[in-house]
């Protein structure tokens, strides 16, 4: 009797370990420290998001206009700054500094501010978007002042896609004064539902957004798209990130092999401030929050 009682205590110590060791391995999953990517500054990487954008249904104008703004740029800076191809590097590791790069871009094209991370998603993005046709939104003083701006100058930069499609996509929300991410998310998924934004589910790409909350005043409480870019799925499993990185900061495809490392990256960008009263970012997944 008391050896069974015994075998019976030893096979619950060994559950419970195998039970708190499968916990402690999700949790202590060794963050991302490198990132392979390239600045599409050489015909390899160029040629292999050409075919993966069309393979997956991105027109062929948006492809195109795409390119035209990637070789715009890349030809206005310093090459030694770019990729040759993929390279390995750290996370927030640039070959560039930003601010010399500016003084690049400006030299060459004067006040045009040129393309951000939204321009650039909804260039790419717009296929597999639809909007609401009495959506009408002025953003006004929003965050989005600037990418209207560069959108006076080059309204074909949205690759088909209009300015109400843009604004409805992108303007900030008024939001709860809370830090909890479950609010949050729920607000989003509303304001795009009043807004009429629809995303038309395609498994092998999907608009990723980086949204922040911040608190103007002691009255307002805002989500904004701090970040925003494309995922996509190439016919191996391989996920592949595309995104501008700023109005004049390159552009990047990024190679990964999971979501959590999707995450890894962009929370290692954008998640700076610490003890503040407002959410930390979240990441949705066209209009889920997106699973690690």
């Amino acid at each position: 009797m008391k050896s069974r009682r015994d075998s019976i205590l030893i096979l619950c110590i060994v559950l419970i370990a195998a039970i708190l060791a499968g916990c402690g391995a999700a949790e202590q999953r060794p963050a991302l420290e490198r990132i392979e990517y390239t600045n599409l500054n050489d015909s390899g990487s160029r040629e292999l998001l050409k075919e993966l954008l069309s393979e997956i249904g991105v027109s062929d104008e948006r492809i195109q206009g795409f390119f035209r703004r990637v070789g715009r740029f890349n030809d206005s800076v310093k090459q030694e700054w770019l990729t040759d191809g993929f390279e390995e590097a750290e996370l927030l590791y640039t070959k560039y500094d930003p601010y010399a790069m500016q003084d690049e871009w400006t030299a060459k094209n004067g006040m045009f501010p040129g393309y951000n991370c939204r321009i650039t998603a909804m260039s790419l993005f717009g296929d597999f978007l639809s909007v609401s046709a009495d959506s009408q939104i002025n953003a006004g003083e929003d965050v989005l002042f600037v990418d209207e701006e560069a959108l006076k100058t080059d309204p074909d930069a949205l690759g088909g896609s209009s300015l109400a499609d843009f604004r409805a996509l992108y303007s900030s929300m008024k939001a709860e004064d809370t830090t909890e991410i479950k609010r949050h998310v729920q607000t989003v998924q509303e304001e795009w539902a009043s807004r009429g934004v629809i995303f038309r589910e395609n498994e092998r790409i999907h608009l990723i957004t980086v949204f922040f909350h911040d608190k103007p005043t002691e009255e307002e409480s805002l989500l904004f798209v701090g970040h925003v870019g494309v995922l996509l799925t190439a016919e191996d499993g391989t996920l592949y990130f595309v995104e501008k990185v700023a109005f004049q900061e390159p552009y990047r495809l990024v190679k990964l092999r999971n979501r959590a490392e999707l995450r890894d990256y962009l929370m290692a960008k954008y998640d700076t401030s610490w003890g503040q009263d407002t959410t930390r970012p979240f990441i949705m997944e066209n209009d889920s929050l997106m699973a690690e």
